[in-house]
């Protein structure tokens, strides 16, 4: 096996792929910017853009930012193929999906949570259209990844950073694109054209007025996802039509909606049992035991539908040397969930059986965000200065209702039968039958201690400013701060208890960030930093008491040092190479208990890591990007009562990966693709009760998937073969102990056509 990975990596390190033509970057457009011209069906773009904003919230090249940023280019996301950000995620180094939410991703060894708002953003304000299922590929220009805790300018960010989303825009120049797009598998698990996927999408900009200074865009996309694991499937609705305005030549304008429906099969994965025939002698839960990937444990009418409206507006006005944005972002949510899921793994005479529990929940979600900052420039004698002062806040107003919360009853562990009068929900780990089940509809609603009515309302706000100091030609430093406070209040209402009213004020008086950046030519930048993070706690999450509010602000320090180059060797060599070190205190992971889910709060943990990420041209229309993280997080001091944990690593994160995507384009439109991921052993598990130290390891795997493109004028026909050794794999786990039984096994092989056609 391991052969067949090395050869794999030779070849997709010598040979053919990425292109890299005629097209030179363009600076990356922030949330006020229009964006840059509408791309063409051929893939002529870089890969790797040299101008990132996330990390500064200014134009500012990536040479002259003192920590790790990159931004993937639309060309990027469209020679992979794929259709949502997540699938993205492997090859984005120091990056990796963790857990079943949209928001779940562990970046530098620090996870970010299921409602971690910040994790995710859109042209750098928060809030998606949906806390399940990765955003669509569909609408977005490029990508930009910021590495390090970026509270100082963002406000509530985890310290191992975030992605930010930039949306596309309006353009003058008129360009219409249709795509086409099918999906099927090609494997054991699921046979061609079993379980097949459909999509259909349109991207059409142009000027609606003859001088140009209105414009407009549509992106719209329909998807029928017929999923390889048994039962799952996601339909989604996406559209976000926007119009750009000059009001004139230093004022823009640009008002976007969105609405994202998804309606798909709930599904939590598969479960992992423990080996040994008791618990009492098992040490491990045994990842190479568990029932075929394609298993479903639950019901076949289990769903989760959600509906996002998002409107949005970015006003830039310019004052000479001085630039005034003003981001705006308002996003209504709305989800239903009816699931029998998972809850855990136990032996019934001999039997082992999946343990799950019914649950039924109603969520709406309210979330105002907005960000006004100036920038400009000017001098102080010789030294010069890029300045950033702003200010920026939200509200946050959610309720959820859990109507039904129902844990079957327990067998008796001796004879495997279920007690007389109890309803069992229990099914076999290995050919679980799905048929014995009674119907949702006629499952009891109790214990009423599960059953919640919240209302949560978060206020929070930040005053910040930055500034980019050149003293010579070679020495620049920078500074930031900000000031942060926010407000919470919940309200419960249980059966058993009404007008539970929690109240909750966290503050941050100074909140530093400061680099140096030393510059001996043009192309390369020696930097070093330090930053700090902090993220008040979700006020909804609940203690093992049952309590609400209880937890203390997640605090992060971060120190980098790093070397970052552009256009080496005659343009053909560009990279950034980085160490760090971060601290954090109070991370908060779930666990499973009588409430259904419930949080704990860490002592410290600590990442150490190396990062090298990179591209290179090596000729006309060859094109490699690569990248290597090496990261080394454990606990390194424990909460009262779970001392158990000290020394544990990380769950999900692997201590070495890599990635390299490469592809080249001949002159008569024929292209080829060849990509490799690695991603090393992962602990899926830190665990969160001392009755069960279990651990969970997930084996280090590695994907190969190859393109096939035929690129004319207007109009192009694209294969991709994903995983194309038909590699058995599992992405990730769920947070805390229910990470055992929320085990994301990875996609086998698949084969996707899309066509495209433009206008």
């Amino acid at each position: 096996m391991i052969s067949k990975y090395a050869l794999a990596f030779a070849i997709a390190g010598a040979a053919a792929v990425p292109s890299i033509a005629a097209a030179q970057a363009q600076p990356a457009p922030q949330a006020a910017d229009a964006g840059t011209d509408a791309e063409d069906i051929v893939v002529t773009g870089r890969f790797i853009d040299t101008g990132a904003k996330s990390a500064m919230k200014m134009d500012v090249p990536v040479l002259d930012t003192p920590f790790s940023v990159s931004s993937y280019s639309g060309a990027f996301v469209k020679s992979l193929e794929t259709q949502s950000l997540a699938d993205l995620y492997n090859y984005m180094t120091g990056l990796k999906k963790s857990g079943v939410t949209a928001y779940d991703i562990t970046l530098r060894g620090f996870k970010s949570s299921g409602d971690d708002r910040n994790a995710i953003m859109v042209d750098g304000l928060p809030g998606l259209a949906g806390r399940y299922g990765s955003p669509p590929t569909i609408g977005i220009d490029h990508i930009e990844l910021v590495k390090g805790p970026m509270s100082v300018l963002y406000g509530q960010i985890q310290p191992g950073g975030f992605v930010n989303m930039i949306t596309k825009k309006p353009q003058a120049k008129a360009v219409t694109t249709i795509e086409a797009r099918y999906n099927t598998y090609l494997s054991s698990i699921s046979q061609p054209f079993d379980s097949n996927s459909f999509s259909g999408a349109i991207d059409s900009t142009g000027a609606i007025t003859e001088d140009g200074d209105l414009m407009y865009r549509l992106v719209a996309q329909q998807t029928a996802n017929k999923n390889y694991r048994i039962d799952d499937y996601t339909d989604q609705t996406f559209v976000s039509p926007s119009l750009t305005w000059n009001i004139d030549p230093e004022t823009t304008l640009t008002a976007q909606l969105e609405y994202r429906k998804t309606r798909q099969h709930f599904d939590i994965g598969i479960a992992a049992p423990f080996d040994g025939l008791t618990s009492a002698t098992s040490t491990i839960y045994d990842i190479n035991a568990v029932a075929a990937i394609n298993t479903s444990y639950t019901q076949p009418d289990n769903y989760r539908e959600e509906e996002g409206q998002v409107g949005s507006f970015y006003i830039q006005r310019r004052f000479g040397d001085w630039k005034l944005n003003v981001g705006f972002r308002h996003v209504r949510y709305q989800s239903d969930q009816q699931d029998i899921s998972s809850s855990g793994v136990n032996r019934y005479n001999g039997e082992l059986r999946v343990t799950r529990r019914a649950r039924q929940l109603q969520t709406t979600r309210k979330y105002d965000y907005g960000d006004v900052n100036l920038t400009g420039t000017f001098d102080t004698g010789p030294i010069q200065h890029k300045l950033l002062i702003g200010i920026n806040g939200g509200i946050d107003s959610v309720r959820e209702n859990r109507t039904k919360f129902f844990d079957g009853a327990a067998r008796n562990t001796t004879t495997g039968v279920c007690p007389a009068g109890g309803i069992c929900l229990d099914v076999a780990l290995y050919n679980p039958n799905l048929s014995t089940i009674p119907a949702f509809n006629t499952l009891p609603s109790g214990p009423d201690s599960g059953l919640t009515d919240r209302n949560i309302l978060s206020k929070n706000y930040g005053i910040y400013f930055s500034d980019l100091i050149t003293l010579t030609d070679w020495l620049k430093v920078s500074g930031s701060a900000r000031k942060f406070s926010e407000f919470s209040r919940v309200y419960t209402n249980t059966p058993l208890t009404v007008g539970d009213v929690k109240y909750k004020t966290t503050s941050k008086d100074f909140l530093p960030s400061v680099g140096i950046l030393l510059q001996p030519t043009k192309n390369i930048t020696i930097y070093g930093s330090y930053a700090e993070s902090f993220v008040p706690p979700d006020p909804g999450l609940i203690d093992l008491t049952g309590a609400v509010g209880n937890f203390n602000p997640i605090t992060g320090e971060q120190y980098e040092v790093g070397i970052k180059t552009e256009k080496l060797l005659d343009g053909k060599l560009g990279f950034t190479a980085a160490l760090y070190q971060i601290d954090q205190v109070g991370q908060i992971t779930q666990t499973i208990c009588p409430a259904g889910s419930c949080s704990v709060q860490l002592g410290s943990a600590r990442s150490r890591g190396f990062e090298l990420e990179g591209t290179a041209t090596p000729m006309p229309n060859w094109q490699v990007i690569f990248g290597y993280s090496r990261i080394d997080a454990k606990v390194t001091a424990t909460g009262t009562g779970f001392g158990f944990q000290q020394g544990l690593r990380l769950p999900n994160v692997a201590e070495n990966a890599a990635n390299i995507w490469t592809r080249y384009d001949f002159d008569n439109g024929l292209g080829f693709g060849l990509g490799v991921t690695y991603t090393g052993q992962r602990e899926g598990v830190l665990p969160t009760q001392s009755t069960d130290l279990k651990r969970l390891d997930l084996p280090a795997y590695t994907v190969v998937d190859f393109g096939v493109y035929y690129t004319k004028e207007h109009y192009s026909i694209n294969l991709k073969v994903g995983n194309l050794l038909n590699e058995r794999y599992f992405e990730n786990s769920g947070a805390g102990s229910q990470g055992r039984v929320q085990i994301v096994p990875g996609s086998p092989r698949y084969a996707t056509l899309t066509a495209r056609y433009n206008f």
